[in-house]
């Protein structure tokens, strides 16, 4: 009889042990699962291509030393990279310059619209509208977060005159970036904050566009709606919705627009990568089809 009870308590055990077993592990991976961040998606924005006033060509991209020293020089030299620098390392986010990297070219004569004294440009500023001359260009992207199909970091356009020496324009902004479509490669802009006179502004507010992200961290652990694209935004995009929102282009979004307007497509999904890196725009299938697109795109998107 000993044997008996004996055996039935540990059955009762093991039974009562198996119970609690299966009823723990759902909770367990549901608690796994709340805590894991969700990928962030969103809905890619329309593309087109606009006519190109001003063909690019020379397309080159550079990176490492050569860039980060320039970056540096700039940072010394210019109170608007300085004003983006200092505003993201007071949030603890430090630009990492070693990996940054630049897209730089050269625009051709402008094929309509030519003002007397010849080609001219005018910085596409709702804070400016003195016309600068000049014919090399350049794009320069220093990362502070790179994520795969994310990439936020401070974008810093340069406008040169002939010699490609001396600067005649200059735009600068915080930039968050990212790919929609894990099929093809083409990136969207949906945070831009645009830095004039030292002064790092307001987010732009436009359809499809955040405006009071926090800059530096990964969009996945912010409360922010999937879908800023609906007309009527819902509960979750009024929370995230700023006080103040600064009006103007976006001069970084439609220069990504135009450019993966012209080089998107089925061709370019060959990169095979979901990184915004000087790897990937130096590769054969970008450079090939895209690259002088994206110089060319300068023109009358950043500069005008």
């Amino acid at each position: 009889m000993k044997f008996f009870n004996k055996h039935m308590v540990i059955l009762l055990v093991s039974l009562l042990a198996i119970g609690v077993w299966i009823s723990l592990v759902p909770y367990a991976a549901a608690t796994g699962q709340g805590k894991r961040p969700q990928k962030f998606h969103i809905k890619p924005q329309e593309r087109g291509k606009p006519t190109l006033r001003r063909d690019g060509s020379g397309y080159k991209v550079k990176k490492g030393a050569e860039v980060a020293t320039k970056v540096k020089k700039l940072r010394e030299s210019s109170k608007d990279v300085a004003a983006a620098f200092k505003h993201a390392e007071d949030k603890k986010r430090t630009p990492k310059i070693d990996n940054a990297f630049a897209i730089t070219g050269k625009l051709g004569s402008v094929k309509a619209q030519v003002l007397q004294g010849g080609p001219t440009l005018e910085k596409a500023s709702f804070m400016q509208s003195s016309a600068v001359t000049g014919t090399d260009v350049e794009l320069i992207f220093v990362p502070v977060l790179n994520d795969n199909m994310e990439w936020q970091g401070i974008v810093i356009s340069n406008l040169y005159d002939s010699t490609g020496t001396t600067i005649v324009g200059q735009y600068v902004a915080e930039s968050v970036l990212i790919m929609p479509d894990p099929n093809l490669y083409a990136w969207d802009e949906v945070y831009e904050a645009p830095v004039y006179n030292g002064v790092v502004l307001g987010a732009i507010s436009q359809p499809g566009m955040f405006t009071n992200l926090d800059f530096g961290i990964p969009l996945s652990l912010q409360q922010v709606s999937n879908d800023v694209n609906r007309p009527n935004p819902n509960e979750a995009m009024q929370v995230v919705r700023a006080g103040y929102t600064q009006g103007g282009q976006a001069l970084i979004r439609e220069w990504a627009n135009c450019t993966f307007g012209w080089c998107g497509g089925g061709g370019y999904t060959c990169v095979g990568t979901d990184l915004w890196s000087a790897d990937v725009l130096n590769s054969s299938c970008f450079a090939a089809g895209c690259g002088n697109y994206a110089v060319g795109c300068v023109w009358g998107t950043i500069w005008r």
